[in-house]
This record gives C-alpha cells, structure tokens and sequence, in this order.
C-alpha cells in the first residue's frame, strides 16, 4: 500500500471521492431516467412488463395541452411573482441600506418569511384565504366603496386563485431577493458616491449613473436564482388548490406529480422530465451568459 501513501495519489483520493459522489448520486438518477423516458412502463405493474418504445413518450409529451398549458401556466406565475419579488426586494434593500439606526432589526424581520417551512406558509395563507377570512376583511372597506363584493374567493375562482399561489410566494421569497440586493448596495465603493456628491450629482443621478449599473450583477443573480426556483413552484399549488379550481392554478411541476403519482404514467414523467430540464437549462445557460457578458464588459472599460 506504499502507491497509497505518495504524495501524488494522496492528493486525488479526494477527487476521485468527489467524482464517485458525482456519479452515484447524480449520474446513476440521470441515466435511469432517461432510460425509463424511453420505456412504455406504468408503475402500477411490474417492470419486468415494460417494454422499449423510443421517442413514444417524448412524442406523447409534445403532444399533450395539458402539459403546454401547465407550462405556461408557471411561466406566468414565475414572472409575475420574480417581477414583483424584484422590485419590493429592492425597495426595501435601498431603504434599510440608508438606515443609520436599527439595521439589523428590520434586516432579521425581512428575512423572516424565507426561514418558514413552505408547509406553514401554505396552512397560514389558507386561513387568511378563507372567504370571511382576515384579507376579506381588510380589504372589505375599500372593496365596498368601489361596489365590488368584499366576500372574495380566493381559492375558488379562477383568477383569483392564481393571484393567491401568486402573493404567498411573493410573500415567502421576497426576502431572498432582499437579500441579495442588501449585499450588493454593502458592496457598493463609497469613494464613486462620495465624490459624485462633491461634485454636485443629486441622489436620483447617484443612484441612477452609480448604484443602478453597479448592481446589475446582483439584478441579474437575484433573477436567475428565483426563476430557477419560481419554475419549480409546488408547494404553494399543493397546499392551497391542488391545481384548481379546474386546472387554473395546475403549474408543470404539479402536472408532472399528479401524472406519476395519481395516474403512475413513470415514463411519460420521465420524458417531461427530460423535456423541461432542457428547456430550463437553456434558460439558464442564457442567464449566466448575460451575467459573464456584462462582468467582461465592465472589466474591460476599467481596464
């Protein structure tokens, strides 16, 4: 066992430990899936029944309207609510990075929400949407003098269950977002804002020419970490509406659950699966480009 104690061996025990995780753990799942895509199996009997039929699945997929809509259905959700998580996370970060006393305090208070198991946040928003719940009865006031019925339905109509799984994920993840943005104004260089103050620049053209272009890496961040997830949106659905009223608030993510594990169609998920992994990669791929793209731009007009 000398071979094992050389210094040059040594050095990639723990590479090769890493590469072993690598593929047990990501490899191994990867291929299994693409493996059953291509299989006509349900799980409700045996594998030993399954039967290869290439693209079938693949094809039954890109057929399907119901996965379209379910797509487009959470792309709408995902823009929406990383929009909205965008701005008011920045609002606050902008607000609480000028604060000179209590910092700390509305720092720990905003960053609350993202701390609470989604599970809560699902069973706490479903007693507020109840029909003569909490909202209902704040917004009764101003509901009434504009003569609409205060007794909205938020779990039960269309629209406005989709605002619903819409508002508890914005109220869950804009700390994320605030996060991310409270530590790019702490990066900000004081000396740039400083001397535009001497020099005469009011705050909107500090904040506009300075700050704005500076904290474009963390714009593009923030939005690239929330739509990866915001695309994966089930719980709020789960907990909420189960996808209804109809199929009104179905997202991929739950269209994809319900079809394995309410029809056990294993291989029609699996080749979504592999569909959606595609289409959110490149996505992503695009994302990270334009960060790399930007950051080699400002290096090299700095250089």
């Amino acid at each position: 066992m000398r071979w094992l104690a050389s210094e040059r061996v040594f050095r990639l025990i723990p590479f090769v430990l890493v590469e072993a995780l690598f593929v047990v753990a990501i490899l191994v799942p990867f291929a299994l899936t693409i493996w059953i895509s291509l299989l006509k199996w349900r799980a409700n009997r045996p594998f030993e029944t399954a039967r290869f039929s290439g693209l079938e699945n693949y094809e039954a997929v890109l057929s399907s309207d119901q996965f379209w809509l379910a797509l487009g259905r959470t792309f709408y959700f995902a823009g929406v609510a990383v929009a909205i998580e965008l701005v008011v996370g920045f609002m606050l970060a902008m607000l609480v990075s000028r604060c000179t006393r209590s910092r700390k305090l509305y720092t720990t208070v905003f960053l609350i929400p993202m701390m609470i198991v989604p599970i809560v946040v699902g069973y706490n928003f479903s007693m507020i949407y109840v029909d003569s719940g909490p909202l209902n009865q704040l917004l009764a006031p101003f509901l009434d003098r504009l003569g609409i019925d205060p007794r909205i339905r938020w779990l039960s109509h269309p629209v406005a269950a989709q605002w619903a799984i819409i508002i508890a994920d914005v109220w869950q993840w804009t700390s994320l977002t605030f996060l991310i943005f409270l530590s790019g104004f702490a990066a900000l260089p004081p000396q740039l804002i400083n001397a535009a103050r001497v020099m005469g620049a009011t705050p909107w053209q500090i904040f506009w020419r300075i700050e704005l272009p500076l904290l474009k890496p963390a714009i593009v961040i923030a939005i690239i970490i929330r739509s990866m997830e915001a695309l994966k949106l089930f719980d709020p659905v789960v907990l909420l509406t189960f996808g209804g009223p109809g199929t009104s608030t179905q997202t991929v993510a739950y269209f994809l659950w319900e079809q394995v594990w309410v029809f056990n169609k294993f291989s029609f998920g699996a080749a979504a699966s592999i569909l959606l992994l595609i289409i959110f990669s490149l996505l992503i791929f695009m994302g990270v480009y334009m960060l790399v793209s930007h950051r080699r731009a400002v290096e090299g007009a700095t250089s």
